[in-house]
């Protein structure tokens, strides 16, 4: 059918269950209308409810949607908008603006009109009516792309914190953007060249990769950093820009730490309150630890506590929660998941690792991460696969208080004047971006959208302002979210010190079904030819000598880390760039991605 000036194909279908989105711009040539449908549909997994693409003169939309807040086929995009001053923009949108509502209504009062009760169509009304200032009013997690036909105008967005992807590519004279480093391998002319320097930075420090590498291991295809947008003009562009700086824009805290903690539980209670809003069923991953607990706590104390009015769009159906447990493993923590559960009087549903078909899941969590990531993902993307099994498709995780809260041992090696220095790091840059990539590709690969109280801006923001001796005290880390859950969270989870990664226990699986895999992979081209030949080839001599005999000890646990991160990256070469399918075979994952005709 035809909308505007331009070819829209959409379908929305209801009865499958936020979205990929993907878009070709080229003001010499025009859009390739023929590359936006491959494009487009390598993304499906994140968008199982419908797609559409848009393409006119030259530019070009994707859209792969999950639909969460109007599911109807009027919330589908790329979305078409007439402004009042009969401007016609169109948007393709990733993530969620969770105050929409609040700024539906203020765009209301200034004479704009709305056909659907999604946040998208917020979003493109506020960008007309404030420009790129609206991002400062949005308080959510996006990655979206607005179009100006009477401008000739492209412009892209990504949220404060980086919590939804968003890649660019450039070649010729054609730009493209997706939320995904796998779609662009659905385009003609793509070259699968590895990009060294980016791979050598993962290997150099796996952790800090997503922050201080703009690149990404598929070279030509770059990250867009948090907090910036780029615009595009037939002129050209002026680059990236940024237009979030966090130390910025902290607020003034109180000097009486009870006031410090009053505001942190409003805040922190609000966060939750907004990110339950969806009209389809929510829940949460628990591990147990404090700030999963907080968050699925904190939902049953908004569901008590907030009046009929505050609860406006908010979900009804909250009180599923997804445990991973490890039997017989010490990073096992199914006791204090289900203290949670049993005060709550949430429903629990229960994962258990097991190391054969933790194995089997090996390829497809590679291609869940979509760059290199040192990870061991399978209890991650089968958690949310859990979800999606049992109708849920939104879950509020608690990503992000550890960076944010100091709760991580070695804050307690620094000196005090330096943790919040080192949390800023932390949360930008050096710890928490790789972490958010891994759960957005996993959750996403099973069409399940994470959201993240703990990254409120407001609180955010609020948090960094505070005081070390607010977040870091003798006795606990963490200590202002403890105070501020009094009543809301367990005590025993409220008062607990014992920390645990939500990881899978490598060693042991090293002296068993993971040991002849890592064997396998270290004769591969790909593992001896990894940015890292020294490393490489000392950690292929223990794989070599431990495997065979299944002596791995946890003196080797450094070792097997580094071993596991090399099986990444030849997985992910054997998939992003034709390196083979040796190791995929073998693991009985699926063919690697084919290359675009």
């Amino acid at each position: 059918m035809q909308r505007g000036s331009g070819l829209y194909h959409s379908l929305a279908r209801r009865d499958q269950l936020m979205c990929g989105i993907t878009g070709l711009l080229d003001f010499t040539q025009g859009a390739n209308a023929g590359a936006i449908d491959a494009f487009t549909d390598a993304l499906a997994h994140r968008g199982p409810d419908g797609r559409g693409t848009w393409c006119a003169g030259p530019v070009a939309l994707g859209h792969r949607r999950l639909a969460i807040l109007d599911p109807s086929p009027a919330g589908a995009c790329p979305m078409e908008y007439c402004a009042p001053d009969g401007q016609l923009l169109r948007i393709t949108f990733n993530g969620e603006v969770y105050n929409f509502l609040e700024l539906r209504a203020e765009l209301q009062r200034d004479g704009y009109a709305f056909r659907t009760d999604t946040d998208t169509e917020v979003v493109v009304a506020a960008w007309h009516r404030w420009g790129a200032a609206c991002q400062m009013r949005f308080n959510g997690m996006w990655a979206f792309a607005i179009w100006n036909d009477v401008t000739q105008t492209l412009v892209l967005s990504r949220d404060r914190f980086g919590v939804k992807p968003l890649y660019v590519y450039g070649y010729g004279t054609m730009i493209a953007f997706a939320s995904e480093i796998k779609a662009f391998l659905a385009l003609p002319g793509l070259s699968r060249r590895l990009n060294a320097e980016a791979a050598s930075a993962f290997f150099t420090n796996p952790s800090a990769y997503d922050g201080v590498s703009t690149g990404t291991a598929l070279d030509g295809v770059m990250r867009m950093a948090p907090g910036h947008s780029l615009t595009i003009t037939p002129q050209g562009t002026t680059g990236f820009e940024r237009w979030w700086d966090t130390l910025a824009h902290m607020p003034a805290v109180p000097s009486r730490y009870e006031e410090q903690v009053a505001q942190f539980r409003a805040l922190f209670l609000d966060a939750v309150r907004l990110r339950m809003r969806s009209d389809v069923a929510i829940g949460t991953s628990l591990s147990g630890g404090l700030d999963s607990s907080a968050v699925a706590s904190a939902m049953a104390e908004v569901a008590r506590a907030s009046s009929s009015a505050e609860r406006t769009r908010c979900a009804s159906d909250w009180q599923r929660t997804f445990i991973a447990t490890f039997p017989g493993h010490q990073v096992d923590e199914r006791a204090f998941a289900d203290m949670v559960v049993q005060h709550t009087g949430a429903s629990p549903h229960y994962w258990s690792f097991h190391p054969g078909a933790a194995l089997r899941d090996l390829p497809a969590s590679v291609l869940a991460l979509d760059d290199l990531s040192a990870a061991p993902a399978v209890p991650i993307l089968n958690i949310y696969r859990l979800m999606r099994a049992h109708g849920v498709v939104v879950t509020l995780d608690g990503h992000g208080g550890d960076e944010l809260l100091a709760g991580y041992p070695w804050y307690r090696e620094l000196a005090a004047h330096d943790v919040n220095a080192a949390l800023n790091r932390d949360f930008h840059i050096t710890h928490l971006p790789s972490i958010l990539r891994n759960y957005d590709g996993c959750s996403m690969a099973n069409g399940v959208e994470v959201r993240s109280p703990f990254m409120d801006w407001r609180l955010v923001t609020y948090a960094s302002a505070l005081p070390v001796a607010a977040k870091l005290s003798p006795t606990y880390t963490k200590q202002i979210l403890r105070d501020a859950l009094v009543g809301i969270l367990p005590d025993g989870i409220r008062t607990r010190v014992s920390k645990l990664g939500f990881e899978s226990p490598l060693v042991a699986w090293a002296n068993g079904a993971l040991g002849p895999v890592l064997l396998a992979a270290s004769k591969t081209d790909a593992w001896r030819e990894a940015p890292a030949a020294a490393q490489s080839a000392a950690v292929a001599s223990i794989v070599a000598e431990r495997s065979r005999s299944r002596s791995y000890t946890e003196a080797d646990r450094v070792a097997v880390a580094f071993a596991y991160r090399l099986l990444n990256f030849v997985l992910w070469s054997e998939h992003y760039l034709g390196a083979g399918d040796r190791i995929t075979r073998m693991l009985g994952g699926a063919a690697p991605l084919a290359r675009a005709g």
